[in-house]
């Protein structure tokens, strides 16, 4: 299996100020905090579904059978991480071996041959298709996410700069 990830880091949502409003105003810390979580799974759907179309694009299609296994996940580790990932398998059996296609086509094949293939059976599909999405566009999907946060937290109420 072939994978990468995006993680965003929610541990840090509670600054000074707002530990103290906290203390004063019943309920804050809870609502913000619901609003931060809403707000970044909202925004790694949504990273997650371009992502995944992207990769699925660059993905060779020779049979189906690769682009069909491509999956993204939503993954929340306790209250401090929430990571959205890719993952891709296509296991073929011959003579009784299973073959991770998806995991040699991405991982063992640009090593042995570069970035690109000779004679693709589908034009514009390249080896890494699931990381070359993340390298070109990882920066604006950050700043998707942060603007997802802020939304929610307008829409919320919660008001600032």
């Amino acid at each position: 299996m072939s994978s990468n990830r995006i993680d965003v880091d929610i541990g840090g949502r509670r600054s000074l100020g707002q530990r103290v409003l906290g203390t004063f105003f019943r309920g804050y810390n809870r609502r913000l905090e619901q609003a931060i979580d809403e707000g970044s799974k909202n925004g790694i759907y949504d990273v997650l579904d371009e992502w995944k179309r992207e990769s699925t694009d660059l993905a060779p299609l020779k049979f189906g059978t690769l682009r069909r296994g491509i999956k993204a996940e939503l993954i929340s580790r306790g209250n401090e991480t929430l990571t959205g990932q890719i993952t891709a398998t296509a296991v073929e059996s011959n003579g009784g071996r299973r073959f991770d296609y998806a995991a040699y086509i991405h991982d063992v094949f640009p090593q042995k041959h570069g970035d690109s293939f000779a004679k693709p059976s589908t034009p514009g599909t390249i080896p890494r298709f699931i990381d070359v999405p993340l390298e070109e566009n990882g920066a604006k999907w950050a700043a998707a996410i942060e603007r997802e946060i802020q939304n929610t937290l307008r829409r919320r109420g919660f008001r600032g700069r």
